[in-house]
């Protein structure tokens, strides 16, 4: 099988520098001719190469847009860890001034009243252990609520 002229015009077109131009005639015969340059004394029309990109996006290495993606997941994951911690410290510091008042209006009862210790034990307070205990609640309360 033969390949045609214009099929090998064509390959010859893409095959040139972006610069080339490339040029299309009727030779003596009446055929449709194809070239770089054209016979002298010819009515040739120019044929337009498809346009090149001036400069092709560059694109980054795989592996470097690797790191890049791990990078950020990274940054992702210690950015939700750090928030999860506040919350969790809010939490703990809502409960703690919660107990400081809870016990502290406790205190606030008068009289020797029952107190429970750290240890889970029951202990009825004097006064001076009392005054210990409402003073230590009254600073958790400076401390814990907001």
């Amino acid at each position: 099988m033969r390949p045609t002229i214009p099929l090998l015009a064509l390959l010859a077109t893409l095959a040139l520098p972006a610069g080339a131009a490339m040029y299309k005639w009727n030779d003596a015969n009446g055929k449709t001719q194809y070239g770089q340059f054209p016979p002298a004394g010819v009515n040739a029309t120019q044929i337009r190469s498809p346009q090149q990109p001036e400069s092709a996006p560059s694109r980054k290495p795989l592996d470097q847009q690797m790191k890049e993606l791990n990078s950020q997941l990274e940054e992702r994951k210690t950015a939700e860890a750090e928030a999860a911690a506040k919350k969790q410290n809010a939490e703990i510091r809502k409960q703690n001034c919660a107990t400081a008042r809870k016990n502290l209006t406790q205190l606030g009862y008068g009289g020797n009243r029952l107190a429970q210790m750290p240890d889970g034990s029951y202990q009825r307070l004097d006064e001076a252990a009392k005054q210990k205990m409402i003073k230590k609640n009254e600073d958790a309360i400076r401390e814990f609520c907001d």
